[in-house]
């Protein structure tokens, strides 16, 4: 287990090779006629794709859909360049199930014999977000814009909000494309006088305008929010005893972001009496319950620890970081059937997101250093499928990028992130780690996953 470097940041999750049965949506041809499109039983969708794969590394993005009438799969292709989606598919209502692509290692020479590209999936049902599936109509009288899908991973505090769905409305940019790539498609819109569609999958949002920020007048919460963010703990407490609240909704936020302060500054017992405040007003406040469990597990007191993220995962069935620590206290309580249900239930469902976060692995590391008696054994690799490189090259070789391992309580490598303008040394370690076979973690003899980290200015790797 290891804290997360600096170096290392959100470029994009590397799965497995996942198998797929979608089929490839039909792109127009370039002289085709809205008509000729109707009178093969298609519409047509068009938008854009931003935010997530768009390093250089990532090539063949897609968006998987699935037809909530039939069954049916649909892959809608996004183009390599500006990531403008403009494909045929039948009418009908789809649900957004992951955006996908294929990650080249910059390895020159590129040797895809040794070093195979990876498929990725990022599966996009938001964790917490305002609808229980991201949704597509398709009309079958008009084309549809889907909007401009940004896909991130998103930070509040000290705590990720995981994989985030966010549409931005830039209609006329994708319009004017979508005119420049199809003329004669666009000429016989202007004749019947067709107006798109506009349907967004998720409640949509504009960009800021910075122009319009005011100085000085800055929102204090998104200010403490941030300083927690940048590790600034006191500045955030500070900060928000200074902040005179306009409302109770207002109150009880500034008072949450102070138990959050104190959480990490590690002022447990001060932060799980500001945190239990704003609980029994809100007893049923997601935020707040995430960040009282941890605040009891860090300080050591398992069984309040449990029953909050038990009521966490009632609220949220599918959150991993709840099933992964229970999974863990589990396991430093010696309860090994209980401990591997919890750490199943941790990764079936969108857990890849834990790798940017260390919280969520500290209660292990914090048990193990304050007792004697328990035994944590980090992961280790029995073999290379594809050997390592012999070591970093050069010393600009060695100061660049980072890289981490998500490895669960099987041994299986189900999550891993490398950093920009990482170098080929550094990419051609990560693509060995990815594939390597492991002997997972275990604590008291119960295997429990594990976060590995490599800082490349370190030149080593810590557990």
């Amino acid at each position: 287990m290891v804290s997360r470097t600096g170096s290392v940041t959100a470029v994009g999750c590397l799965l497995l090779q996942i198998s797929l049965l979608s089929v490839q949506a039909d792109t127009p041809g370039r002289n085709e006629s809205w008509q000729n499109i109707l009178a093969d039983g298609k519409s047509l969708v068009f938008g854009r794709f931003v935010g997530k794969f768009e390093s250089p590394e990532f090539r063949s993005r897609r968006i998987r859909l699935i037809n909530e009438d039939t069954g049916d799969e649909k892959i809608l292709s996004v183009d390599e360049g500006l990531g403008y989606i403009e494909e045929l598919i039948p009418p009908g209502m789809y649900s957004l199930v992951a955006l996908e692509a294929i990650y080249y290692p910059p390895i020159r020479p590129f040797r895809p014999d040794k070093y195979r590209p990876i498929r990725q999936s990022f599966r996009l049902k938001p964790r917490e977000g305002e609808t229980a599936k991201a949704l597509i109509y398709v009309p079958p009288d008009r084309p549809v814009y889907i909007g401009t899908i940004r896909a991130s991973d998103e930070k509040e505090g000290i705590v990720y909000r995981g994989h985030q769905l966010r549409i931005i409305d830039d209609f006329d940019i994708a319009f004017e494309h979508l005119t420049l790539t199809y003329p004669r498609m666009a000429s016989t819109f202007r004749t019947d006088g067709l107006i798109p569609a506009r349907h967004f999958m998720l409640k949509p949002s504009r960009r800021e305008n910075n122009n319009e920020a005011v100085v000085a007048m800055d929102d204090p919460i998104r200010t403490a929010r941030d300083y927690i963010t940048d590790g600034k703990y006191s500045l955030a407490v500070h900060w928000l005893k200074s902040f005179v609240p306009v409302s109770d909704a207002k109150r009880f936020d500034a008072k949450l972001l102070v138990g959050e302060a104190l959480l990490g500054d590690k002022q447990y017992p001060e932060a799980i009496e500001v945190i239990g405040e704003v609980l029994l007003v809100f007893p049923r406040h997601k935020r707040a319950l995430r960040l009282l469990a941890r605040a009891h597990a860090l300080n050591g007191d398992l069984d309040d620890a449990v029953s909050l993220y038990e009521g966490l995962s009632e609220i949220l069935p599918n959150d991993a970081e709840a099933h992964l620590q229970l999974g863990y206290i589990f396991a430093l309580r010696n309860e090994p059937q209980r401990a591997q249900q919890a750490f199943n239930s941790a990764f079936v469902y969108d857990f890849d997101y834990l790798i940017h976060d260390l919280n969520p692995f500290l209660v292990v590391m914090k048990a193990a250093s304050d007792s004697q008696e328990l035994i944590f054994i980090p992961p280790r690799v029995i073999s290379f499928r594809t050997p390592p490189p012999r070591g970093l090259e050069t010393r600009r070789q060695a100061s660049q990028g980072g890289m981490a391992i998500l490895i669960d309580h099987s041994g299986k490598v189900v999550a891993a992130q490398i950093g920009p303008q990482t170098s080929s040394v550094m990419s051609a370690m990560m693509m060995s780690l990815v594939r390597a076979n492991f002997k997972p973690a275990k604590l008291n003899g119960i295997p429990v996953p594990s976060l590995l980290s490599f800082d490349a200015s370190q030149h080593q790797s810590t557990q």
